[in-house]
């Protein structure tokens, strides 16, 4: 059974019944509950080990979709995610805004003062920082490729502890010793579903994500911004990182109010291109609704 239109954040006819889905696995992981989250609970997916590895799944053909953290309120991008999403030419299709909740998670019989080492992924160690200071601050710490990655590992392991969620616990039968261990306890990851087509319908709030390439000389970044203030076009977000085209070379990477179909929008982007060295839209999708 699918998830209906109403939980669904795209139109039922545009994700077949046979859509194949890469995440960040292992099984239990974040990115997983955001395609539960996004999909629906029954949608099967297919766990793989690394960012990287989700899109070269997706743009090969291999997967349908992808689902992969792009941004933490409290802890900033993921920029491997941003990196990737240069390298290959697939589209956002939607997101996912996940509640980010954090347990210290440990085999059964294992109590607090066993912990010798906490496994996590390195932005769930920094999202937990100040109790794990507090708590364990002589305990070392870990990182691992996910936070399900780390449950996985302490599940085998004596006097180690976990931080992830209440799945993982579940999936690998783990005691949890405290709950809610998040610095900031309204953090929040948005995950991206990337898909080789783009997304082709229109929602009553929508965003873009373009990248945008300037030259390396004085006021290019401001020539090429400058259009959306032209236009009147509302700037989100703005990040940069290496082009990996030549040294000291950057890519920009901007969220903006609406889609690229509106008028406004498009006399932006037509501006923008005797500006920047070049632009590429990554998609225009639905804002995802926060827990």
């Amino acid at each position: 059974m699918r998830a209906t239109p109403a939980t669904l954040p795209i139109a039922m006819s545009d994700i077949p019944a046979t859509a194949v889905v890469a995440y960040l696995g292992p099984e239990g992981t974040y990115t997983h509950a955001a395609l539960r989250k996004y999909f629906g609970d029954q949608q099967p997916g297919i766990p793989l080990d690394s960012i990287p590895a989700v899109f070269a799944a997706v743009a090969s053909g291999q997967c349908d979709f992808g689902v992969v953290p792009v941004e933490n309120s409290s802890e900033g991008s993921i920029t491997q995610t941003l990196d990737c999403f240069g390298e290959h030419d697939l589209n956002i299709f939607g997101e996912v805004s996940l509640r980010i909740e954090h347990c210290l998670l440990a085999k059964s019989g294992t109590t607090s003062s066993d912990i010798q080492r906490i496994f996590s992924h390195q932005q769930s160690l920094g999202q937990c920082r100040q109790w794990l200071k507090k708590h364990y601050p002589d305990v070392e710490q870990v990182t691992s490729l996910s936070n399900a990655e780390a449950a996985r590992k302490v599940a085998l392991e004596s006097g180690a502890g976990a931080i992830a969620g209440h799945t993982a616990a579940e999936i690998y039968g783990l005691e949890i010793l405290a709950e809610n261990i998040e610095d900031v306890h309204d953090n929040t990851t948005r995950f991206a579903v990337i898909s080789r087509q783009a997304n082709p319908a229109r929602f009553a709030r929508e965003k873009s994500t373009l990248i945008i390439s300037t030259e390396n000389k004085p006021g290019a970044l401001f020539n090429a911004l400058e259009p959306f203030k032209n236009h009147e076009v509302n700037l989100i977000r703005l990040e940069s990182r290496p082009s990996r085209k030549q040294a000291w070379s950057y890519s920009f990477y901007v969220d903006i109010d609406g889609h690229c179909l509106q008028d406004n929008i498009r006399a932006a982007l037509n501006e923008l291109e005797s500006h920047a060295m070049e632009y590429r839209v990554l998609g225009s999708y639905p804002v995802a609704e926060n827990d």
